[in-house]
């Protein structure tokens, strides 16, 4: 008895082995595809960028978001009317909402030297979704207290206020 039930998950094991690597052989559209690809970069090739420019604006927008001093405004979007609507001053420029400390994703091997990919966190150390609307925002009053916002709508955060004429009149205080 003991004999027959090692032989049946033997034989269920090897089963689900094939039937795990046949899962992760590549069929003929992404072989096709993988063949496309590099004909298109041994004809095009990749662009020559020396000067590394946009790395730097990245590099300078997060060090000026790394300053716990930085005071800002923040906005919503009227949907009705297009305008924004002021909703007052913030510190930095909110973390949208799904941003975490940690990665949901771990490493994983596939089969043999084959692993998946794993999202890499930003270089402020967090995790920023891919898709998301929410965002978490600082709020001061004009005490400077802070207290956390959790908004859903399309919103502006910048350190200068943004023009009268793009607000609406009513949420514009006398002192802005």
């Amino acid at each position: 008895m003991k004999i027959s039930k090692i032989i049946i998950s033997a034989i269920l094991l090897v089963i689900m082995c094939f039937t795990f690597v046949g899962c992760y052989e590549q069929g003929d559209e992404e072989k096709y595809t993988d063949k496309q690809m590099e004909q298109a970069y041994n004809s095009v090739g990749f662009p020559d960028t020396s000067n590394y420019f946009e790395r730097q604006q990245l590099k300078e927008i997060y060090e000026l978001r790394d300053d716990p001093d930085l005071i800002c405004y923040w906005y919503t979007k009227n949907d009705m009317t297009g305008k924004w609507i002021y909703q007052g001053k913030c510190i930095g420029y909110g973390i949208p909402y799904t941003t975490s400390m940690t990665s949901p994703d771990m490493v994983k091997k596939v089969y043999a030297e084959h692993y998946e990919v794993i999202s890499q966190a930003e270089p402020n150390g967090l995790y920023a979704s891919a898709s998301t609307s929410a965002t978490w925002i600082l709020s001061t009053d004009s005490k400077g207290k802070v207290k956390p916002i959790y908004v859903e709508s399309e919103i502006s955060v910048s350190q200068d206020k943004l023009d009268k004429r793009l607000c609406e009149d009513w949420s514009i205080p006398s002192d802005y």
